[in-house]
């Protein structure tokens, strides 16, 4: 892959991001109001952690992208390695909870579990938000 080709597409995966990171904010406000009411209650849930799973691997990718064409000697493999090569290059502050977003997204494919589906919706509303801003206000202004 050339150079012009890694840069485009480091920026259209970026694109695709902040597509999927305003859908998580429609579905995170969506939670802030119905997360108390019976069936909107599950529906919103569900709604955040689908949202978050898209925006997290959209998230990762474009770190990876990003730092392959930045001209980092190895491509990272995965997404502990994308975090982790994302934050030498400062596109990420807190690593950790970069690191927990695995974990939980690992947690997602188990939402059927309606005691597991609550607490991920809640650590996400309340955890993951804000990395996700920091994260596109950092992709933005290395366009």
């Amino acid at each position: 892959m050339s150079e012009e080709d890694s840069d485009v597409r480091w920026k259209q995966r970026f694109a695709n991001y902040k597509k999927a990171h305003g859908q998580f904010k429609n579905a995170a406000a969506f939670f802030d109001v119905k997360s108390n009411i019976g069936m909107e209650g599950n529906i919103a849930m569900e709604a955040l952690i689908k949202c978050f799973e898209l925006t997290y691997e959209l998230a990762w990718q474009t770190m990876k992208d990003y730092v392959s064409y930045m001209g980092h000697v190895q491509a990272p493999n995965g997404s502990r390695d994308s975090i982790r090569v994302a934050l030498r290059f400062d596109l990420i502050e807190n690593g950790q909870l970069w690191m927990d977003m695995i974990s939980d997204r690992n947690r997602a494919v188990h939402t059927y579990d309606e005691n597991n589906a609550a607490t991920l919706s809640r650590r996400i509303a309340d955890l993951y938000r804000g990395e996700f801003v920091a994260f596109e206000k950092k992709m933005d202004s290395l366009l």
